[in-house]
């Protein structure tokens, strides 16, 4: 092989090893979470404006991805914060839910329906953990008057950009070796 095509691969290897930092990764999965709760601000859950969290705490449904690879399970307790969601703080709610390590900061809310028997809150933040980026997330939660279903979600579509400058540094070696090989 050429000195100087051997030269130019293994700066390229070289580079591509440098640009991919080592990363922690997003969090992945979602938790279910129920507990009880009464409405606070009004009379009922038709025109509450805000949830307290009985004991403020809650209890796991179910888990996946990260959170079960932590080993956060069905039956195991987590704190809740007591919250108005209308409005909702403009600082938002940090933490709103913790569990193992977990904690998921309530940025924005939306009513998306409440009458006298339903309230359905949907909202999006930032989950962290130690050894995570910090992750987007959303949180939904639903309540009747008998009692409640809170869902935790989370998810991410980032690219690791230095990964993806090595791929396109590894496309353009191998399209400039296959030129000098044509112009031979």
């Amino acid at each position: 092989m050429n000195s100087k095509i051997f030269t130019a691969t293994a700066a390229a290897m070289a580079l591509s090893f440098a640009a991919a930092p080592a990363y922690a990764g997003f969090i992945e999965g979602a938790i279910t979470m129920s507990g009880d709760f009464a409405p606070t601000g009004g009379t009922g859950l038709g025109d509450a404006t805000g949830i307290d969290f009985l004991d403020d705490d809650f209890t796991v449904d179910a888990t996946t991805g990260d959170f079960a690879d932590a080993g956060i399970t069905t039956g195991d307790v987590g704190f809740y914060q007591d919250f108005d969601f209308n409005p909702l703080d403009p600082n938002g709610i940090d933490p709103l839910w913790s569990i193992g390590g977990f904690q998921f900061a309530l940025e924005d809310i939306e009513i998306v329906f409440q009458n006298s028997f339903f309230l359905v809150l949907q909202g999006s933040g930032t989950l962290s953990a130690a050894g995570f980026d910090d992750t987007f997330g959303t949180w939904n939660m639903t309540a009747n008057q008998a009692g409640t279903l809170f869902n935790f979600s989370s998810g991410s579509t980032a690219v690791d950009e230095p990964a993806v400058l090595a791929l396109m540094g590894f496309g353009l070696l191998g399209f400039g070796l296959r030129r000098r090989r044509k112009a031979s």
